[in-house]
């Protein structure tokens, strides 16, 4: 996907302003990938330590890195989180319609592939996901995390670090080189799936990796903007879990809406741009 697709008169600014301010506070190698460290050793300890519950599990998982990434670059990521926030909302709609759909291609191209090699395997597919396998009244609870704490604290530490990290350490690289690297990383973050599906895996495996692109363009393209992953990261997740409170449909309702807005969006966003091309050519 080419930069022009996302950019804005906003965007463009924030390509040669926005991300100067963004990374104005040194980060060195070390100090990044002793965070980077301290994230995974957090995420990972779901599979090492039981019986700490919900409120521990949050507090090892989120607020672990929380204060990790905080102490080493909190400043920096906070001061550029609301920048341009009318361009991001377009930007983010827009680019998690488009990576929403590569996604969806991408996700039924491997299914079809496992299917064909070990038609076994797409069973594990079956499998309830431990996450949305609560009660109605827990889900509930969900929606409210999801919106208050699991979106906004994944993008600030996977968007603001991890991908703020890499675009401040390899300043020559191409945005979308570290981006994918950075939604490899949040995908790997993920590992239960593995766990779950086996190489069935590699479907919503491919569905994170997308996801992560599409809050990373954001965030790039809009000078360090926050607010609008966090917003759609939370109510992504949390149409999950209205899905088990309210009722499956619901939450397939919700979901397909977003992804439907999104596109409409982006498809918006490029005939905008054609038009001004045509305009100043």
């Amino acid at each position: 996907m080419g930069n022009n697709i996302f950019q804005s008169n906003n965007s463009r600014q924030s390509e040669s302003i926005g991300l100067v301010r963004v990374f104005e506070k040194p980060l060195t190698k070390r100090s990044y990938f002793i965070g980077l460290f301290i994230i995974f050793i957090a995420a990972y300890s779901q599979y090492l330590v039981g019986g700490i519950g919900l409120i521990g599990g949050m507090l090892v998982i989120y607020g672990v890195p929380l204060m990790v990434v905080s102490l080493l670059w909190g400043r920096t990521i906070i001061r550029n989180a609301f920048n341009h926030t009318l361009s991001a909302f377009k930007l983010g709609l827009g680019s998690f319609g488009i990576f929403t759909l590569l996604g969806v291609v991408a996700a039924n191209a491997v299914y079809y592939i496992i299917m064909t090699l070990d038609p076994t395997a797409v069973n594990l597919l079956n499998r309830p996901n431990p996450l949305l396998h609560v009660s109605p009244e827990f889900a509930e609870v969900m929606v409210l995390l999801s919106l208050l704490v699991i979106g906004p604290v994944e993008e600030y530490i996977f968007r603001g670090f991890v991908y703020g990290g890499l675009l401040n350490l390899f300043k020559g690289h191409h945005w979308f080189i570290l981006a994918f690297i950075s939604s490899i990383l949040f995908a790997a973050a993920h590992l239960y799936y593995a766990f779950i599906y086996g190489i069935a895996s590699l479907v919503p495996f491919i569905d994170l990796v997308t996801f992560g692109l599409a809050m990373s363009a954001t965030y790039y393209f809009s000078g360090g903007n926050l607010l609008m992953p966090a917003l759609i990261h939370g109510a992504y997740d949390a149409s999950g879990f209205i899905g088990i409170a309210v009722s499956p449909d619901m939450g397939i309702l919700l979901r397909s809406t977003m992804i439907l807005i999104g596109i409409i969006v982006a498809i918006a966003l490029v005939i905008q741009e054609m038009f001004k091309r045509r305009t100043v050519s």
